[in-house]
C-alpha cells in the first residue's frame, strides 16, 4: 500500500509539473522517480551484509511449558537493519506436517551492538525432537515501503522433555527379587550406609558436617570430608520395544511419558535400570545405565535422536522377554514386567493414569 501511494504521488505531482510547465516540480518527480530505486539497491545491500542463525542450534524446551526461541542476526554494514522479517517451519520428526512461523526484528550494525537477537515463543504439545528451519528472510527499507528477499537454510532443532510425574510403583515386600544384581553408589548424605569409607575429597556446600575428616582436614588447612560406599536395591533391565509401525507423534509422546516416569519413579526408589533400545545408526542394541535424574535426561535425548525403526527378532536377540527383572515397554503403551503384563495405558489419559494410579510388580 505504501508503495502504491508513493507511485501515486509521483504521477500526481508529474502531471501538474507537465502542465504548468514548473521546473522544480518537475525536479522533484525526478527525485521521487529515483527513491524507489536507491530504497530497493539498499534493501539488497543490507540482505547481503546480514546473516541469520538460530541463536542455539539444539536447545531443551518442556512439555506445554512457553520456551522461547531466540535467532540471532548479525549485520556487517554501518546502517542498521531497519526491519526484517523471517519465516519459519517447526515440525516434530514423527509428522510430516510442517508449523509454519513468522518473526519480525532489527539488526543494528556490528559496531553498535554484537547480539541482535529477535525471540519466537512457542508451546510444544508433545515430547520428542521439533526440527525449526529457517528457510526464507525479508528486509525492509527504513520507510518500509519496498523489500528484498533471499533463501535461507539453517536448521536447528529443540527437544522437548516430559513434565516429571511420580508414579505409584509397589514393590513385593518378600525378597522375591534378590537374586538381581546390585550396584554401588557413592554419597555423603543422611541416611546411607556408613560402613565403609570409599574416598576422601574436599568438603562441598551441603556436606554433612560429622563428616569431616578432621584429622586430614588440620594437617592440610583445608576441609576434607569422607564420603561412604552404599548399595542400592536392585538393577532392572527395561527394553524399549519400537517395533510396531506407523506409529503416531501422540503415540510417540505417551510412550516417551511412561518411560521417563517410570524411570524418574524408580530411581527414587534406589533402583538403577540399564535401558535398551534398538539404533539403526549403531546398527544394534544401545545400552545405557541410568543411576541418576541427570543421566535419566540425557538417555532421553539418546533415544529421542536415535532411528528406532526395527524389528522384533533385533531386540530381543539377547535378551528374553520372560527373564526376570527385566521391563518391557513398547509404542503400544503395554508396560510388562518378567514376561507378566502390568498395565496397558491411554493416550488421551496418559497424564491421569501415571498421576493417580498404582502399579505392582
Amino acid at each position: 500500500m505504501k508503495g502504491a501511494a508513493l507511485v501515486i504521488v509521483m504521477l500526481v505531482i508529474w502531471y501538474f509539473a507537465g502542465m504548468f510547465h514548473q521546473v522544480q516540480m518537475m525536479v522533484l518527480s525526478v527525485c521521487l522517480l529515483l527513491l524507489p530505486v536507491c530504497l530497493i539497491v539498499l534493501t539488497i545491500i543490507q540482505r547481503w551484509h546480514l546473516k541469520i542463525t538460530l541463536h542455539r542450534p539444539q536447545s531443551i524446551a518442556f512439555k506445554k511449558i512457553e520456551k522461547e526461541v531466540a535467532v540471532l542476526a548479525e549485520n556487517t554494514l554501518r546502517l542498521p537493519v531497519n526491519r526484517f522479517r523471517l519465516r519459519m517451519q517447526l515440525r516434530y520428526t514423527t509428522d510430516k506436517k510442517p508449523v509454519r512461523k513468522k518473526l519480525s526484528g532489527c539488526a543494528g550494525s556490528r559496531l553498535m551492538n554484537d547480539e541482535n537477537l529477535s525471540y519466537l515463543y512457542l508451546q510444544a504439545p508433545y515430547c520428542g525432537v521439533i526440527t525449526v528451519d529457517l528457510t526464507r528472510v525479508t528486509v525492509y527499507d527504513p520507510l518500509s515501503i519496498f523489500s528484498s528477499h533471499g533463501k535461507l537454510h539453517e536448521t536447528g532443532r529443540i527437544l522437548v522433555f516430559p513434565v516429571e510425574k511420580q508414579m505409584r510403583i509397589l514393590m513385593p515386600m518378600t525378597g522375591r527379587y534378590d537374586n538381581l544384581p546390585v550396584a554401588e553408589t557413592h554419597s555423603n548424605k543422611p541416611g546411607d550406609d556408613h560402613s565403609e569409607v570409599r574416598l576422601i575429597r574436599e568438603y562441598h556446600p551441603g556436606d554433612l558436617t560429622r563428616h569431616i575428616h578432621r584429622n586430614y582436614s588440620a594437617r592440610t588447612d583445608t576441609l576434607w570430608v569422607k564420603e561412604f560406599s552404599k548399595e542400592n536395591d536392585y538393577i532392572f533391565d527395561l527394553m524399549l520395544d519400537t517395533s510396531f509401525e506407523n506409529i503416531a507423534t501422540d503415540d510417540w509422546d505417551a510412550f516417551y511419558e511412561i518411560v521417563f516416569s517410570t524411570l524418574i519413579t524408580l530411581l527414587r526408589m534406589d533402583i538403577y535400570i540399564n535401558v535398551h533400545w534398538f539404533d539403526r545408526n549403531k546398527h544394534g542394541i544401545t545400552a545405557f545405565q541410568v543411576t541418576n535424574e541427570s543421566e535419566c535426561a540425557e538417555m532421553l535425548a539418546q533415544l529421542y535422536l536415535a532411528d528406532k525403526q526395527c524389528k522384533t527378532d533385533d531386540l530381543y536377540s539377547h535378551l528374553d522377554p520372560s527373564q526376570e527383572g527385566l521391563m518391557i515397554i513398547n509404542t503400544h503403551l503395554e508396560w510388562f514386567f518378567s514376561g507378566n503384563p502390568v498395565y496397558r495405558f491411554h493416550k488421551d489419559k496418559i497424564e491421569e493414569e501415571l498421576s493417580t494410579l498404582s502399579f505392582r510388580l
